[in-house]
Formats: C-alpha cells, sequence, structure tokens
C-alpha cells in the first residue's frame, strides 16, 4: 500500500517575492516536480489553506505582518497537517527550539540551499510514510468492522476484555451466561464467569499475561452462568483489538462445531476473490514468497505470467458491471483450462490476473505466456447478449535466486505487461519477457548516451503526435512533437529516461534540431496544413546558432515558418531566461511563436512574460487532475482567464476522463484541449478524412 507523490504541491510563505522563486528554482534545478503558490501575508495564507491541499510548507519567521508561531496556529484551527520547514535567519539553539516549539518539522538557514533541499526531502518522505499509514489504519478499521460482524454471526462464544473488564461479547457468549444484553456485561469482571475453585488458576493465567499480552492462553475451567449454573468450559485468551483499543478476546468453542472446518472456510474466505473464484493477491504473494524460497535452497526458477485484459473499461461500458464480472469469470475459466487447476493462480487486480510456474529456462515461460494470450484471444464469450472480443497482454518476470523479493518480481512482471499492451500501436495483444540484461542497460547513462549517439546517427529516433483539440476551429490542425529514444527489445525510453542524460552528455540540442527537421518533412508531405508544437531542452538555447539553423530548417524542408510553435518548460524558460528571450526574438523574425509548457507550477507565474512574450501557455497537468475539487476548479478558471485575458492561446492538458472534458467545456478561455481521452499519441499525423 503506496502513496506517491508525482507534484509536490508546495506552499511559500515568504516575505521576498525573488528568494521565494530563488527557492522555488532550485527545487525544479533538484529534480523535484513542483507546482508552489506564495503567500505574503495572513490573508494570503488563510485563503491558500482553504483553498487547497498542501504536501509542504516553507515558512518565514515573519511574512506580511503574519508570523510564524501564527501559522502553526492557523493550520491547526483548520485541521491542515502541513509538514513546515522554518527558514531563519540566524540559526542557532534558540532558534531551533523556539520553531519546533511553535511546530515546525525542521529550521533551517534560509542561504543554505543544500540543507533546505535535504529537509524537503526528509519532510516528504516522512509525508509519506505518515499517507500510508493513513491508508493502512483505515484498511484496518474496515477489516475490523468486517471481524465484528463476522463475530456476532458466530456460533462460537466471543467477548473482548480490558482490565478484566469485558466490554463487549457476541450473543453466542451472552447466552452462554445469560444476559440479556453487552450493555448487562459491561464491567463485569471475567473472574465471575469462573467457578470460585477455578479462580487460583485463573488469577495465574491473568498474571502470566500481564507480563506478556502477546502470547495466547488456554485455560480449562467451569464457566458460571447468572443462575449460578457450572459448566466445563475451555477459555482461549488471545491479544486483539476493539474499536482501535488493545484488548484480550475470549473465545470459548462451541462443542457443536467442528473447529477444523470453520477455520477452514475461513481460511478459504481470506485467500478467495468473491468475482472468480480464483485465490486474491494476497495468497499469491504468499506463494511468491514460497517460490523465492526454492529459488534459494535449490536453485528451482519460477516464472510470474502477469496477464491484463486489454482495454477492459470499453467492455464494462458495453456490458455493464455486472457483465464486466462475467467477463472476468470466463477468462479464470480460461486461464485454468489453459495451464490446469494446479497452477498456482490469482486475480491480483481490477483486470489484472498472474500465474505462477516452475521454468527450466526462460524460453519455457516465453511459450506458456503466449498460450495464455491466444486463448483469451479466442475466447469470445456471450455476456448479456453481446460477444465479446477479448485480448490480454501478457509480462513476465522470473523469481531467482538474486530476486530481492516477491514484491519486485511482481513489480517487475507488472512493467512488463505494461510494456506488452504498449506494443501492437497501443492495442497489447503481445507477450513481453523481461530480460535482465535489459535491466543493466536502462540504469546506465553510458549505456543511454551510446544509445541516443547510435539513434542520431541511424536516424532511429521515434516521433510520436498528439493533436490539440480547438475548442472553436475544427479546421485548425495542431500537434504536439514528442520523441521516444526505441532499445533493442522494442521499448521506448520517454524524453523523461533520456533526455536527462542527453543533457549530461552535451546531446540535447541535436535531439532537438533532428527532431524539428524530421517532424517539418512530415507535415509538409501533407496535402492539409497541420501547425506543429515541438518541445526543446532549455540546454539547447546556450546554443546560440539554434535559431540560425532553425530558418535553415524550415527552407530545407519547405515548411512555412508561422506554423511553428517551439515549447518550452517553465522551469527551463526561467532558469534560461536571457537565453529564452533572446531566441523569441530571433524566432519571430522566421514568423514561429514561442509556448509554455508545465505553466503555472512556480509562484508568479505571469511575471515570465515580462521577458518572454509567449505565445501560448499550457498549463501544469496537476491542475486537470484536481478539478473535482471546487476550490481548485475556481483557482484554475482564475488563472485560464488570466492568461487568455493576456491574449494567450491556452492548451489545458492531460485530459483522462469525459469528467474532466465536461467540466473543461464550460469553462471560458480554453483555446486547446489534449489527453488521451481525445486521442493519444501516435506515430503519424493523423487527419480526419472528413475534413
Amino acid at each position: 500500500m503506496t502513496y506517491t507523490l508525482d507534484t509536490i504541491r508546495l506552499l511559500i510563505a515568504h516575505d521576498s517575492q525573488d528568494d521565494a522563486e530563488q527557492l522555488m528554482n532550485a527545487m525544479r534545478n533538484a529534480g523535484r516536480a513542483t507546482r508552489a503558490e506564495l503567500v505574503l501575508g495572513e490573508d494570503d495564507l488563510l485563503r491558500a489553506l482553504k483553498s487547497g491541499s498542501w504536501e509542504l510548507l516553507l515558512c518565514r519567521p515573519s511574512f506580511g505582518g503574519c508570523t510564524l508561531e501564527q501559522a502553526m496556529a492557523h493550520m491547526q484551527r483548520l485541521g491542515k497537517a502541513v509538514p513546515t520547514i522554518g527558514l531563519v535567519d540566524v540559526f542557532d539553539e534558540q532558534t531551533l527550539l523556539e520553531g519546533m516549539k511553535a511546530g515546525a518539522r525542521a529550521i533551517a538557514p534560509v542561504g543554505n540551499r543544500e540543507l533546505i533541499m535535504l529537509l524537503v526531502d526528509q519532510q516528504l518522505q516522512h509525508l509519506q510514510l505518515r499517507k500510508e499509514r493513513q491508508q493502512i489504519d483505515l484498511a484496518l478499521r474496515d477489516a475490523e468492522k468486517r471481524l465484528a460482524v463476522l463475530m456476532d454471526q458466530s456460533r462460537d462464544a466471543i467477548a473482548y476484555v480490558v482490565d478484566g473488564m469485558h466490554i463487549h461479547a457476541n450473543d453466542t457468549y451472552l447466552d452462554m451466561f445469560g444476559y440479556a444484553s453487552s450493555d448487562d456485561l459491561a464491567g463485569v469482571p471475567i473472574m465471575d464467569m469462573v467457578s470460585a475453585a477455578d479462580h487460583e488458576k485463573l488469577k495465574k493465567l491473568l498474571r502470566s499475561r500481564a507480563q506478556d499480552e502477546s502470547q495466547t492462553n488456554q485455560l480449562e475451567c467451569r464457566g458460571v452462568t447468572t443462575g449460578a449454573e457450572e459448566f466445563d468450559a475451555t477459555f482461549v485468551f488471545s491479544p486483539s483489538t476493539y474499536d482501535g483499543e488493545a484488548c484480550t478476546q475470549i473465545v470459548i468453542r462451541s462443542a457443536a462445531v467442528d473447529e477444523s472446518v470453520l477455520q477452514e472456510k475461513l481460511d478459504e474466505m481470506s485467500r478467495t476473490d468473491q468475482v472468480t473464484g480464483l485465490n486474491n493477491r494476497g495468497w499469491f504473494m504468499e506463494q511468491l514468497d514460497a517460490a523465492l524460497g526454492s529459488a534459494v535452497k535449490n536453485g528451482q526458477m519460477s516464472a510470474v505470467l502477469y496477464l491484463r485484459v486489454d482495454h477492459f473499461e470499453q467492455h464494462q461500458s458495453a456490458v455493464g458491471i455486472e457483465g464486466a464480472d462475467e467477463a472476468l469469470r470466463h477468462v479464470a475459466d480460461a486461464l485454468r483450462e489453459t495451464l490446469g487447476e494446479t497452477v498456482p493462480m490469482a486475480r491480483v487486480g481490477d483486470e489484472d490476473f498472474a500465474l505462477l510456474l516452475p521454468v527450466g529456462e526462460r524460453d519455457d515461460a516465453a511459450g506458456n505466456a503466449e498460450q495464455l494470450r491466444a486463448a483469451i484471444e479466442t475466447l469470445m464469450p456471450p455476456v448479456q447478449g453481446r460477444t465479446l472480443h477479448m485480448t490480454a497482454s501478457v509480462g513476465v518476470a522470473f523469481v531467482q535466486e538474486d530476486s530481492r523479493n516477491g514484491q519486485a518480481v511482481i513489480t517487475k512482471a507488472l512493467d512488463c505487461c505494461n510494456k506488452a499492451q504498449k506494443k501492437n500501436d497501443q492495442k497489447g495483444n503481445t507477450v513481453h519477457v523481461h530480460d535482465p540484461m535489459d535491466d543493466v542497460a536502462a540504469g546506465s547513462s553510458e549505456a543511454i548516451a551510446l544509445s541516443i549517439r547510435q539513434a542520431l546517427e541511424q536516424g532511429s529516433f521515434r516521433l510520436l503526435y498528439q493533436p490539440l483539440m480547438n475548442m472553436s476551429d475544427e479546421g485548425d490542425h495542431v500537434f504536439e512533437v514528442f520523441v521516444h529514444l526505441p532499445q533493442k527489445n522494442g521499448d521506448d525510453l520517454a524524453p523523461d529516461a533520456f533526455m536527462p542524460v542527453a543533457a549530461e552528455h552535451g546531446l540535447a540540442g541535436k535531439i532537438d534540431r533532428w527532431v524539428t527537421l524530421h517532424a517539418m518533412r512530415a507535415a509538409a508531405e501533407l496535402n492539409t496544413q497541420v501547425k506543429l508544437m515541438i518541445n526543446l531542452s532549455g540546454h539547447s538555447l546556450q546554443e546560440a546558432d539554434l535559431a540560425p539553423w532553425i530558418g535553415k530548417a524550415i527552407k530545407a524542408a519547405k515548411f512555412d515558418g508561422s506554423r511553428l510553435f517551439f515549447q518550452l518548460t517553465e522551469a527551463d524558460a526561467n532558469s534560461f531566461l536571457k537565453q529564452a528571450q533572446t531566441f523569441v526574438e530571433q524566432i519571430s523574425v522566421l514568423g514561429c511563436r514561442m509556448s509554455i509548457s508545465r505553466f503555472a507550477g512556480g509562484i508568479n507565474p505571469f511575471k515570465l512574460f515580462e521577458h518572454i512574450p509567449a505565445a501560448m501557455v499550457k498549463f501544469d497537468g496537476s491542475f486537470t487532475q484536481e478539478l473535482s475539487k471546487p476550490e481548485s476548479k475556481q483557482k484554475f478558471a482564475d488563472l485560464i482567464n488570466t492568461a487568455a485575458g493576456q491574449g494567450k492561446l491556452v492548451i489545458v492538458g492531460f485530459v483522462e476522463s469525459a469528467q474532466q472534458m465536461q467540466v473543461l467545456w464550460t469553462m471560458n478561455g480554453i483555446h486547446y484541449l489534449q489527453g488521451y481521452y481525445l486521442q493519444a499519441p501516435g506515430p503519424s499525423l493523423q487527419i480526419s478524412q472528413e475534413e
């Protein structure tokens, strides 16, 4: 159960906007995806706390008449648990003590950026652990509720005791001792439930439990009802919790119940997926651990086959939730029929399945995976009056002597499954087998740099084009260009994986030029005029001849420069401000325009336009993700209106659902929408046939 921070939502309470922006740039330069907001006083702080959720607060001792102590008091009053780092001018024991007393998690000298970055990492790690703990606590409470229902329905007599006093019991326990309700039993000491002749034995047992409450004890004695009737009983004492409180559980088994049969049924329920009848993820992870033990002890290698039904959400839309469950049962039946009932298999996610097979060599697993893929492709089950044409993608990873743990293996199998789904023009229905040598290559910057150089020499980069939907003009065709680095195994590296290495080795500019030239050539071959939005690395701007080269490339490709947008991230535009300013002046002569992506992630994003006359902005994707929150939606709408009011073309990307689309359609100031819900990036510039 994990909690991830894709974009850090940072609140900076500061007395200097320039210094705050430098802090923001330092975080971005350190590789942290950040969306920040600056508050210059108490009113700004209250508005920010009420209108959004934040992962971290960097706070000066005093800002705009508000103090660190007041800021912490406001957060406590509003119930906002935002980790806070105080940034002080004088760092000594007294300021550290005062800041920690106020509620700050850490204190740092305002000028020590390296220490601040280390403390930021530390606090974000603590936040992740806290969020995971909260998720675990929620799961625990849910489990306790289910257990309470099972307890109340059990034929065994069950009660909970704290400090020797009853706090709850089920109906069987109440009937056994003659009590009408749990309220009547509440506060009654356990000593009253046992015959006087057995009090000494019970006291000895309770003293033993006081020294070690983690143990389970059993007491053979005579129970006593409220009517003073005695009966033979076996009390089983074990540690437990009730309503979140540590306590002792007492179970008195009913002679009428075969305990082994009951336990077997409970065990079966705990490990079975109720939809498909297969085992569940928890059970499968136990099998993985056992397979890892076999690999360590006797060298027996096993394969994990991770299967996902392709485009399952489309099937669910067609046949509904009940129909989708029926389809999953058909898939489960096909898995059993293909590899046999004895093969460990489980449903491990919504439309995900995993199987575990001992194998002699890696090629054996590839054949098994292909069998599963073919079995699903030919399944075509009748569901809700429809015949579903289903396919599945299969990833294969291996349990071997050097495997770290079961979780690492299944994560690698999932990664392979994701790669399989991306094959076949994103249609899936393929198999991808993990090659451990690929990990070495992928983790080596030198290997990636070599791969980049080979791609530049051979022209083997792969371009993808994703359209932008004009909100008012269907005849306006704009495509954003993405570059991927193909690998020998058929997979691609995305820019986030190889561009940092390219920059480190001085290759970023060469890649940007390759992309620019080849994208223009592809667009020039079309009968329909299209506009291109080409992403540039900030490092390319350091090359003084970039703009003149673009002019030559435009002529060589016979392309109209007015149909070119060059796009920089907001972070790169700020980091290379002077170079970006010069670049925009030079390309404007060619008719080209500038776009800023990941926009509004900084504190005062519109200040950038004082230096760079960008024509277009593409907002940071986190804004789209937070549209369901009213306060975030309003803040986003205000930013859009401000940008549109300044004459900027506004792009909202990362549109992934119909709900997001519906909300964005009603917002003013948006010129273009973009995202996988509209169309995923593709290998060619596709224009509607109706044009």
